[in-house]
């Protein structure tokens, strides 16, 4: 691997002490955050829709699920090849390109008529997604100065998760006034804000090497990634057997096998593999991909189950989320202190205990369960999310080098993503066999295909309860079984963040932790891999 030559970095490291730079540097924050979490809003505020989108455009509960899963697959794909070009060609020029292309993206789903346009639309969507995100914390990384990095990526990713909570909201205060359409037509106003103060205040920032591109790479773990998020959401749909899923998995391990075959190999690879022998990125990524697996299917199942088990509003299921955003908007920056004063290690452990916590009261809630409790679950979900991916997104970035920014930016969404579209589909999946399972429509006057329709999910029954006579009845056991499921995939998600609080605090041994603060300094980059062999 060619390593950069001594005097390249020099650009780079110092832009955060240009004065002018230095002095706006908490108002580019806030224009990044703003960028990021329109982003995330896509995901989380469409699951409000869902339901006004199945009934006005009639779409079955595959094509709902293609609906938010286009947006996923896509963005997932392009993240890598879309940081490396913002190392390449400008980080700023990436997160402008991004933004216009977001835009176009929901304009076209914003007024479709038909579900396959509101799919396409979502495809460009995720397409201008995949180079807003990378580059703004790849900016950041540049603005900041090596002290106050670690409370900027801090706040960053307090947003990140904040997105997921506030896109509810957003949503669904729409549909109170307008038609599902206003949730995906609402980005634009707030680009074109984004996008004239990126052009006036935004440095320009990118990898002062030049270095080449690497085409094959980038064509391999596009092929990869999307045939592995292909696989996730369709395993759920079609069954983990199916030919179709089996030969996404099979897809997704050729080409991810040739990826890391090429990039050993090639003199300017997109993803220098070397960053990965740093606990700092292996342990970071791991760490995120569960956070925001745990998250994600929250956020999916959560709302729906608001709205079909309990009767909300779409605007009251989105006010429901709000603990867990103020919490994580309020405990993310302080992460950063907590890990720089109890370790990193210890720090993720507690949020990966806290988020357990929540979940297991998730997992018994019930339809006479106050609303206070469910509250009490999502404040220590946002605590505990932003005790653990916090750290972990600063972990990450500590460990590229700052000409790759780009790229470290890249893996850290890119763990994001897939776990989130894990998250979705494997709680997802665990919420519809429990339902089917459990749902009872013995003694209910349907014809033998409407009751099928109503066992394949609780959207439909929703659907066919409000256009039968004395629905109420339907509506209600599917309520029931959709909360027995909703507990099913809570438990299935403590476990899983209990277990990975365990393998945490194995990995970060008090040992480990004096070793990681000698050979860790806040936030300071790396010496390149070939100068520390």
């Amino acid at each position: 691997m060619a390593s950069p030559s001594p005097a390249a970095p020099a650009t780079e490291p110092l832009l955060h002490e240009d004065p002018v730079i230095h002095g706006r540097r908490w108002f580019l924050l806030a224009i990044m955050c703003l960028s990021l979490v329109m982003v995330v809003m896509s995901v989380s505020g469409l699951n409000v829709a869902l339901p006004s989108i199945q009934r006005e455009l009639d779409a079955s509960a595959s094509s709902l699920q293609w609906i938010v899963d286009a947006y996923a697959l896509v963005f997932a794909a392009l993240l890598l090849p879309a940081g490396a070009l913002g190392d390449r060609f400008g980080r700023k020029r990436a997160l402008l390109v991004g933004l216009v292309i977001f835009a176009f993206g929901s304009v076209v789903a914003g007024v479709a008529t038909g579900v396959t346009q509101v799919i396409a639309g979502r495809v460009i969507t995720g397409v201008g997604a995949a180079f807003v995100m990378p580059a703004t914390l790849s900016l950041l990384i540049t603005i900041f100065p090596p002290e106050e990095r670690r409370k900027a990526i801090a706040l960053w990713a307090g947003f990140a998760g904040a997105g997921g909570a506030l896109g509810p909201i957003v949503s669904g205060a729409l549909l109170e006034r307008f038609w599902w359409g206003s949730a995906l037509l609402v980005n634009v106003p707030v680009v074109a804000g984004v996008l004239a103060a990126v052009v006036a205040f935004s440095p320009t920032s990118r990898d002062p090497q030049a270095t080449p591109l690497d085409p094959p790479g980038a064509l391999l773990s596009l092929v990869g990634l999307g045939a592995l998020v292909f696989g996730i959401i369709e395993g759920p749909e079609r069954g983990w057997s199916d030919p179709t899923v089996v030969i996404a998995f099979a897809v997704t391990a050729a080409a991810l096998v040739a990826f890391l075959r090429w990039e050993r190999t090639t003199a300017h690879p997109m993803l220098p593999l070397a960053l990965f022998q740093d606990r700092r990125m292996s342990v970071g990524s791991a760490v995120v991909t569960t956070a925001f697996f745990v998250m994600f299917g929250l956020f999916f199942l959560f709302t729906m189950y608001l709205q079909f088990a309990r009767g909300y509003s779409p605007l009251s299921a989105g006010l429901a989320t709000l603990p867990m955003a103020l919490t994580l908007v309020g405990v993310a920056p302080r992460s950063a202190f907590l890990a720089e004063r109890l370790g990193t290690g210890r720090v993720m452990t507690v949020g990966f205990v806290l988020v357990a916590s929540g979940f297991a009261v998730m997992a018994m809630v019930g339809p006479a369960t106050p609303y206070l409790v469910m509250a009490l679950a999502l404040v220590l979900l946002g605590a505990g999310l932003s005790l653990t991916a916090a750290p972990a997104t600063a972990s990450i970035m500590s460990a590229v080098p700052h000409a790759k920014a780009g790229v470290g930016s890249a893996v850290n969404d890119t763990t994001r993503e897939v776990g989130g579209a894990l998250g979705i589909a494997v709680l997802g999946s665990i919420s519809s066999a429990v339902y089917r399972a459990g749902v009872d429509l013995d003694g209910l006057p349907l014809p033998a295909p409407v009751g099928e329709a109503a066992r394949e999910s609780v959207g439909a029954a929703a659907g066919i309860a409000e256009r039968l006579p004395g629905g109420a009845q339907l509506a209600a056991r599917a309520g029931d079984a959709f909360t027995d499921a909703f507990n099913a995939a809570s438990l299935v998600a403590a476990l899983l963040a209990l277990t990975a609080a365990v393998v945490v605090a194995f990995v970060f041994t008090c040992r480990a932790e004096r070793l990681a603060a000698a050979d860790e300094p806040a936030l300071q980059p790396p010496a390149p891999a070939a100068a520390r062999a």
